[in-house]
């Protein structure tokens, strides 16, 4: 009898879930416009003067908008890649153009120390830069 009841609580939850009516909202990188949750290990999140937050598919749109939003840029937190954590992006290490793929090429990929970005790039090469490397960089790739 108690099989019967909990298989039939199961089935309902799984109708309930399917039928259920969702936003359907998906959430956009700003610059790009890419679903964001197909991303989670590189989310980017931009924070301007103004009190506003902005969230990007990674470091790449991230950096194309620290360098659009100018002095309304307040902080930035990107996502390790291998703990999946936001960390202070500023104090972050990231390596350029290695060999993984990444959201958006040449590609990004940022880590909370240098010793893990310099793991990374053993395996996978690309340069390990600071963060003020990273947007010189980019600020001369969108010339």
């Amino acid at each position: 009898m108690r099989k019967k009841i909990y298989r039939s609580i199961f089935y309902l939850i799984c109708v309930l879930a399917f039928v259920s009516p969702s936003s359907g909202e998906i959430k956009r990188c700003i610059v790009c416009g890419m679903d964001v949750s197909k991303y989670p290990h590189t989310r980017y999140v931009v924070a301007t003067t103004e009190g506003e937050e902005f969230v990007t598919c990674g470091v790449q749109c991230g950096l194309t908008l620290h360098l659009r939003l100018k002095n309304k840029f307040k902080s930035a937190t990107a996502s390790d890649l291998l703990s999946n954590r936001s960390f202070d992006a500023q104090k972050g290490f990231y390596v350029y153009k290695s060999t993984a793929i990444t959201d958006m090429a040449p590609g990004f990929i940022s880590f909370v120390t240098r010793t893990n970005a310099e793991k990374f790039q053993k395996g996978f090469g690309g340069k390990v830069v600071t963060y003020q490397e990273a947007l010189e960089i980019w600020k001369e790739q969108m010339k």
